[in-house]
This record gives structure tokens, sequence and C-alpha cells, in this order.
């Protein structure tokens, strides 16, 4: 005789109807792109929700993009033209208008499949994360705020130490000259790592536009290492061209940004007189600039982390920073849709290299669209 156990194993498999519910629950949609194909589209239910679309009806890939707000498609064509080019993740952030008006945050991810090294299709998700991204432009808001506010005050104390320490050295007090050099040092450094959390935070709340004109950018490279070179007196910085000239159409002020901030850690990861090499070369249609130094390197682990924000190489010196530098480079340089990554090398030594195209990114990207 046989009795059925009160608590017998009831495991079963997960239905389609179960699936379906989890993923309506978070909102996760799913999408296939035929690059051969004029760029056929399919996608689930869920994915014609997150861009406000009758699931009942057609969806085509145009359709998709015409859902996305202007100021967001460039920077999406970009990171979609990267991802195929470099044979990367696909990930992008940007905002949709619903038929009511109403905007939401779109998360999509995905993978490109290739045949024979040649892009055949794209498949991946979306997301809805409207209600992460209120939360996270708000905690930003008040981020910034909270560091413009903290710089009123140390702007305060570092000129009360720049009068104390004239005042000191007039009497030759070393020892307590000595302590507020030190003391003024450290303000500085505040006032550097501020400098680094906001830009993030500027970036997030859209604050990073670019302004694009027309400029030489190996002047521009000249410029920035004859400043590095003068704020550290031990670097050697050679600037090396294939032309006399290279126009770039891009945001001056924002590729400065990089090519500092490139220089910088140059700097900062050579153990001895750092002695760094900038070297620009022109194709076709986008331009090669590369920053080359003689430091300790990047471990193999680390040359894809370290364009992600906070991401620090682990490494034997102790390097001040947040891991955000590199971060921010690779934010600019999509934006401008271009591309940026650490190359292998064998012998000692970093080279970061990214490109920029010659003509306009949005003609670029005309294909992807």
């Amino acid at each position: 005789m046989s009795a059925e156990l009160p608590h017998a194993d009831q495991t079963f498999n997960i239905s389609d109807e179960h699936l379906d519910i989890a993923l309506a629950q978070v909102s996760m949609g799913f999408w296939r792109v035929n690059l051969a194909d004029s760029n056929f589209m399919a996608c689930s239910q869920q994915c014609k929700k997150n861009f406000g679309w009758d699931p009942s009806t057609a969806f085509s890939y145009a359709d998709m993009l015409s859902c996305i707000l202007p100021e967001d498609l460039s920077e999406m064509q970009s990171r979609v033209s990267y991802a195929i080019k470099e044979q990367q993740l696909y990930r992008s952030e940007y905002r949709v208008k619903h038929p009511d008006g109403v905007i939401y945050w779109i998360e999509a991810n995905g993978r490109v499949l290739y045949e024979n090294g040649i892009p055949y299709e794209m498949l991946g998700t979306t997301l809805d994360i409207t209600g992460k991204k209120d939360l996270e432009i708000l905690r930003d808001e008040l981020l910034n705020v909270a560091m413009h506010e903290l710089k009123t005050p140390l702007s305060t104390v570092r000129a009360s130490l720049q009068l104390l320490e004239r005042l000191l050295q007039s009497r030759n007090d070393e020892r307590a000259s000595s302590i507020v050099t030190r003391a003024l040092g450290s303000t500085e450094r505040i006032n550097r790592l501020l400098g680094e959390m906001a830009l993030p935070v500027n970036a997030k709340l859209k604050e990073i536009n670019l302004a694009k004109s027309t400029f030489d950018i190996r002047r521009l490279a000249d410029e920035m290492a004859d400043n590095a070179m003068v704020i550290h007196i031990n670097a050697q910085i050679k600037v090396d061209a294939d032309a006399d000239e290279v126009l770039v159409d891009a945001d001056r002020y924002r590729i400065a940004q990089v090519i500092t901030n490139l220089i910088n850690n140059g700097i900062k990861y050579s153990e001895n007189e750092p002695n760094l090499e900038i070297t620009i070369a022109t194709g076709l249609d986008q331009i090669r600039f590369m920053v080359r130094d003689y430091g300790i390197g990047i471990p193999a682990g680390d040359r894809k982390k370290v364009f992600q924000k906070f991401y620090r190489a682990n490494t034997n010196l102790k390097v001040d920073g947040l891991g955000i530098g590199l971060y921010l480079c690779a934010e600019v340089i999509v934006r401008h849709g271009g591309s940026i990554w650490v190359e292998d090398l064998e012998q000692k030594g970093t080279s970061i290299i990214f490109t920029l195209p010659l003509s306009n990114p949005s003609e670029d990207f005309a294909a992807v669209s």
C-alpha cells in the first residue's frame, strides 16, 4: 500500500505563460535586426509596448528610430555602429516619446552576430528603466548641488591658507610654512576630486552638449602637451602627425579634455620620468589618435574594463583618482561617432587609441538608420 506524502516534491517546468508574466513585470522586450536585409526588425509585444506602440501592429526599425528623442538618437546610433565595428556588446540608454506625449527611458542591450567576419544580425533586449532613471536624476541633481555648495567654503579655506602661507614665508618660519603648504595641497586634491565627481553627473544630466567646429587637432595636441610639460617639468611629450594640418569637425573643448586625460593618465602611471608619444594618422574618413607611454602598463584583463565608470586597474602604484577619466573619454568619443580602445602591447607601457570621423557623424550613421 502506498500513500501520497504531504510534502512531496511539486517541482514543475516554467511555462511560456509564466515567462510572459515575468517579462511583463520587469517590462523587458526582445528584438532582432537583420543587418543584411535593410535593417528588418522583429520584436516581441513587450518591446513594442516599451516604445508606446500598439502590440498588434507592425513595428519596423524606422518606426523604432522615430520614437527616440532627436537629441538622443545620434548617440544611440553611434553606439550601434561602435558595437558592429569593434565587435563589442551593444548598450545604450535613451528617451522615447509615447503617443500620449509622455517621455520614458529605455535601456537597450544587444549582441552582434557575424558570419565569416561579416555582421548579419543584432539581437537583444529593451527594458523600461523610467523609474530608475527618475531616481538617478534626482540623486545626481542633489549631488550636483552638494558639490557646488562644498566648493564655496573650500575656496574660502584655500584663499585663507594662501594668505597665511605668504605671511609665514615673510617670517622665515619653515616648519609652519611646510604645514600650510601641505594643507594647501590637500585643498587642491579635494577640489580636483570634486571636479572629477561632477563630470559624470553633468554628463548624465545632459549637460555635455557638443559644440562642434572645424579645428586642427594636431595644433590642439601640441597645446595640451605643452601645458602638461609646464605642470610636470620632468615629463617629455612628443607629438607627431602625418600631415602639417589635421582638420576635424568636433567639439574642441571636449576633445581637449580627452587628450588631457590621456596625457595625465600616461604621466600618473609612469614610475620615473614620464616619456609620452602622441601620434596622429589620417585615413579616408577618420583620424587615428594614439597616446603612448612607457609606464607600468595595463593588465590584459583590465584593458576593456578601464572605460567603465569608477573602474581602476590593479597596479602596484598608489595613484589618486576615482576611475572616471577614461570613462569620460569614452563618453565624449562615442558621442562624436568615434571609437576608443587600449592596444595590446608586448613591451612595457600603454597605448590608448581613439578615432574621430572627418565628416559629420550623422552622415556616417545614415546606413545604420
